[in-house]
């Protein structure tokens, strides 16, 4: 049967062809080998590619408007930890994303200056073997600005797109295999017994697998006080040491009958009926010392809040948790924290965790004190799922603007370009958020949506754009392109490793989380902690990835402007 009639729907209607190309590479990325899998974004590119060869014309200004979403929810997302780098806790994980991004510009240019690549190809290899997709939006916005005709520009950015195509596979495979298998053999590493070492330096006490669901951490229970019981005559906050460094608190006192009111200096009598508020093992360790347990619906009937809120106090940056609760620095009485969650990632929590400026934290416990708790951590993240459109629409028209503006040295016109402004624009706007609520917040699923389909849709537009030309280019310089994208994967992971375990001194644990991070591949990461039973590696991610993250974009454009030169 002759496919000719798709092939002229195709042509009619390209965007059918760019809409039907990201299913299709959801499909096809999500197709393990193993523990690898190619992911979306590069399932959407070589479905592109194939629907490409039908010859359709994809609309530039659609692709792009989807690749501007994009960019501004990685910028808003990496916002908080990209200006937290800038300090000094971040300081050691954004040397090694320094290292990537120069080891890996440096030789991209040298490269094609070697092997006589133009600037599409150069770009190309750069973000397949460093698997920076959205690098290829940055280079082609470059390339559109290059002192040469219009049918060279096109054909330098199908090669971006070629480059790209063949050398990802290698980049997501050598980064795992460096990262998880070849760098803890060079360390003589033992993943899970480091993991088990490291989670108890920083008090951080793993979960007993297969009581996820049942385990309830935090619980609320009564008693009634027993003549001559270990809490008779004792204040509140005495009482509320009983159980050792178990946290519980007393939420409510009913004295014959009638309800008193809580505080610390109330001494408890003979009697009084008690409601006790914490952690389980707490309650469980503490209650017999108060009395017989009570089971009374009215008594223990009182609303339990859980809020998320983005840390946004700085006297709540830099110490311990344990120090701020020594210090009495945060108020957290009646309080627990359930998870804290860095720049989009899960991260274990114990006493010894220091708290980063927009990282969001997850509190439970009566409302009043989960409020009180919040006002005084940041700001809490609203419950409404609604995106605040008025931040994500003039956020990208500022980052547009800001990269119109041009300086004209020789045969080249210096600017920004309006993909990196929209990044910066992002990024701004992530930072201010945690300090300034107003602004508005944009939900995580949101960020995710636009995060993945935004590129997705971009890259599938390019593979389109490509199709005709993918063929011929990868037949003639196949095997070359191949080889400069192993030597561009692996050469920048080498030398973060040797300048992050030979200079820095990392935690060997966090410098592999850190690697993962800095080459901003999160399929590594998880390779890591998958071998360690531990996702203790992710304390070394979040910053050089956040960091890795908006540098190694903006090369894309560095890459395609140099090699060009």
């Amino acid at each position: 049967m002759s496919l000719d009639w798709l092939v002229i729907v195709l042509r009619k209607s390209p965007e059918l062809a760019m809409f039907l190309a990201v299913p299709i590479g959801y499909v096809l990325g999500n197709i393990r080998f193993g523990s690898l899998s190619l992911g979306t974004v590069t399932g959407a590119l070589i479905a592109g590619l194939v629907i490409g060869q039908a010859g359709v014309d994809i609309n530039r200004e659609l692709r792009w408007s989807f690749f501007y979403l994009f960019l501004f929810a990685n910028g808003y997302s990496a916002g908080p930890q990209f200006f937290q780098a800038l300090k000094r806790d971040g300081v050691k994980p954004m040397v090694l994303s320094l290292v990537v991004v120069a080891t890996s510009v440096s030789l991209a240019v040298a490269i094609s200056r070697i092997m006589g690549l133009d600037a599409g190809l150069a770009a190309g290899v750069f973000s397949g073997a460093l698997t920076q997709s959205s690098a290829m939006g940055t280079a082609t916005d470059a390339i559109m600005n290059l002192p040469v005709s219009l049918e060279m520009r096109r054909i330098l950015v199908s090669h971006v797109v070629v480059g790209d195509a063949l050398t990802y596979v290698f980049g997501a495979i050598g980064g795992i295999v460096f990262i998880s298998i070849i760098a803890p053999r060079i360390l003589r590493l033992d993943l899970r017994r480091e993991s088990a070492l490291l989670e108890a330096q920083y008090g951080i006490k793993t979960g007993v697998e297969g009581l996820l669901s049942g385990y309830q951490r935090f619980a609320v229970r009564a008693y009634v006080v027993a003549p001559g019981s270990a809490m008779t005559g004792r204040r509140v906050d005495q009482a509320e040491r009983g159980a050792g460094e178990h946290r519980y608190f007393v939420e409510r006192i009913r004295r014959g009958g009638h309800d008193i009111d809580v505080r610390p200096d109330v001494t408890l009598a003979d009697g009084d009926e008690l409601v006790l508020y914490g952690r389980t093992e707490a309650l469980v360790s503490a209650g017999p010392l108060f009395g017989r347990e009570l089971h009374e619906q009215e008594l223990l009937d009182f609303p339990i809040c859980i809020a998320k809120v983005i840390v946004a106090n700085s006297a709540l940056i830099g110490p311990t948790l344990q120090e701020l609760l020594t210090d009495k620095t945060l108020n957290v009485r009646s309080v627990g924290m359930r998870s804290l969650t860095r720049g989009g990632q899960d991260i274990p929590f114990g006493t010894s965790t220091r708290l980063s400026r927009g990282d969001v934290v997850e509190l439970i416990g009566p409302t009043q004190a989960v409020q009180r708790a919040a006002k005084e951590i940041g700001h809490p993240v609203p419950a409404s799922s609604a995106t605040r459109l008025s931040t994500l629409g003039f956020g990208i028209v500022v980052g547009i603007v800001m990269g119109l503006p041009y300086v004209d040295i020789g045969a080249f016109r210096l600017t920004l370009g309006s993909s990196v402004g929209v990044l910066l624009a992002g990024l701004l706007c992530g930072w201010l958020r945690t300090g300034w609520p107003r602004l508005g917040e944009i939900p995580r699923p949101a960020l995710d949506f636009m995060t993945t389909f935004g590129l997705a849709v971009f890259v599938a537009g390019a593979g389109l754009q490509a199709g005709p030309e993918f063929v011929h280019a990868a037949m003639t310089l196949g095997p070359g392109i191949i080889l400069a994208g192993v030597m561009l994967t692996l050469a920048p992971l080498v030398a973060a490793f040797l300048v992050g375990r030979h200079v820095l001194r990392m935690n060997p644990l966090l410098l592999l989380g850190a690697l993962a991070g800095a080459q901003t591949f999160t399929a590594a990461l998880a390779a890591v902690q998958e071998k360690a039973g531990s996702k203790i590696a992710v304390l070394g991610y979040t910053v050089p990835y956040a960091t890795s993250n908006i540098l190694l974009t903006t090369a894309g454009a560095v890459v395609a402007t140099l090699a060009h030169g």
